[in-house]
């Protein structure tokens, strides 16, 4: 009986990795770096590279990065509520605008908690505001009416009056949360990333075309759901790459994950979830295994504390441009400290991008610090060892301090640069091979496909 192969793509911010499996087990695997390489070149190549091993199933996690969710870089979107309720999101709880304030727009209806109309929706109401948005070039909508979980009368009908209006409308998926304002800042969220997770998920679909048919191409959530190409809603895809490394990795030996990829450093339960995100623009109903962010990530910037000695800053810097020993950066960071490691300079997707005038420039920018800071030692090869020792060892007591599980995994590409941080733990475990986002959303997506049949 011929093989079956199982492709698994999981596109993060800066970077995009691809595994191909084969009765569950990895017979090929990439990554790479989005700012060097095409995501839809890429994937066709790996493909083409691969042609032997021509998948009839696709697995795919997107994540996107935070500063496309901001509605400034991803397109206006008007919001429509019950009266009375227009800034309510804002009241609710601090944070980020979703939407600018001259697209808040309120009509009277009203919905009672029991699901009773008391004020009918009349949707030539509506045409006004519809006026407006053609003003303003906007054709995004969210709706917000009270208690609509409820009853969605309402909903529907103003949906489908402002869809023959031409507008795209997005209303709030269901779900088990009590709580109205974190399904609807879900719902903004997800109209505001619209536009931008389209335009990923159509690369993907072109760079499969001819090889995997759509029915067979399966967009993952953190919920183990899946959702097809024509549907711009949802964010749980943010979150579907660590739920998959906590469940496929942790979950079989009762043990946290701490995943150490290039874009962050990120703690992971195998069996605590989470109802809401944390986000910026407050709670938002996206549930998922429980995930923490170290302080400590892979471009964290390095510069002088309160009291002139080398620590790091708050910012990370970023893949784009990238840390300065790959040619284009121009602020040192964690990762720079170990820009001369062999280990790192091996890793798929950064192997000959190291540049000398890259590696030069951040030693330069050490010594230009050095000279400002209050250390006594200038010297460049202490100075390197000691942020690299406070490195490891802030990693390792965070690790020790935030972890629920007694038993903690190691994983992730810069594992092995990093491992020595956890020589000393007896519960923590390096993953000897690397097991990636995309190994594990396409294991996450066999699984979670063969519980919906």
């Amino acid at each position: 009986m011929p093989k079956s192969f199982v492709l698994g793509v999981s596109v993060g911010e800066s970077f995009a990795e691809y595994t191909l499996l084969a009765n569950s087990k990895p017979v090929a695997q990439k990554r790479s770096y989005l700012l060097r390489e095409n995501l839809k070149q890429s994937l066709q190549q790996f493909l083409s590279e691969n042609s032997a091993h021509q998948p009839t199933t696709a697995f795919i996690s997107l994540r996107l990065p935070k500063k496309l969710l901001n509605y400034h870089l991803s397109g206006a979107v008007a919001h429509i509520t019950t009266e009375g309720f227009e800034h309510w999101l804002q009241l609710c709880e601090k944070g980020e605008r979703l939407t600018s304030k001259d697209l808040l727009f309120s009509i009277h209806e009203r919905i009672l908690a029991d699901g009773t109309v008391e004020v009918p929706l009349k949707c030539e109401e509506l045409d006004p505001i519809i006026a407006k948005m053609q003003l303003m070039s906007c054709k995004k909508v969210c709706l917000h009416f009270l208690h609509a979980a409820t009853n969605p009368a309402h909903v529907q009908l103003a949906k489908s009056y402002l869809e023959e209006k031409g507008l795209q409308v997005f209303t709030p998926e269901p779900s088990d949360t009590p709580h109205e304002s974190t399904r609807w800042k879900r719902n903004a969220l997800n109209a505001t990333i619209s536009n931008v997770l389209e335009d990923r998920k159509n690369e993907v679909l072109k760079a499969l075309e001819g090889i995997v048919t759509e029915e067979e191409i399966h967009f993952v959530t953190s919920e183990g759901k899946f959702f097809k190409k024509d549907v711009s809603q949802n964010i749980g895809s943010q979150f579907a790459a660590s739920t998959a490394l906590g469940l496929q990795l942790g979950s079989p030996i009762k043990a946290d994950v701490l995943y150490l990829g290039f874009e962050n450093f990120v703690l992971i339960s195998s069996h605590t979830w989470a109802q809401t995100w944390e986000s910026p623009w407050g709670k938002i109903a996206v549930p998922h295994l429980s995930t923490k962010e170290l302080s400590i990530q892979p471009t964290l910037g390095i510069a002088l504390n309160v009291f002139q000695r080398f620590d790091f800053s708050n910012t990370q810097e970023g893949w784009e441009p990238g840390p300065m020993f790959l040619g284009r950066g121009q602020k040192p960071c964690l990762l720079d400290l170990w820009s001369e490691n062999a280990k790192l300079n091996k890793l798929q997707a950064l192997e000959d991008r190291s540049s000398a005038t890259g590696i030069q420039r951040f030693k330069n920018s050490l010594v230009a610090i050095a000279k400002t800071s209050s250390a006594r030692d200038m010297d460049l090869g202490h100075l390197t060892k000691e942020m690299q020792s406070l490195t490891l060892q802030r990693l390792a007591m965070e690790a020790c301090m935030l972890r629920q599980s007694e038993k903690m995994i190691v994983a992730g590409p810069l594992a092995s640069v990093f491992a020595n941080a956890f020589k000393k733990d007896p519960h923590t475990t390096v993953h000897g091979s690397e097991f990636s986002e995309s190994e594990a959303t396409a294991l996450f997506g066999i699984k979670a496909l063969q519980e919906s049949l």
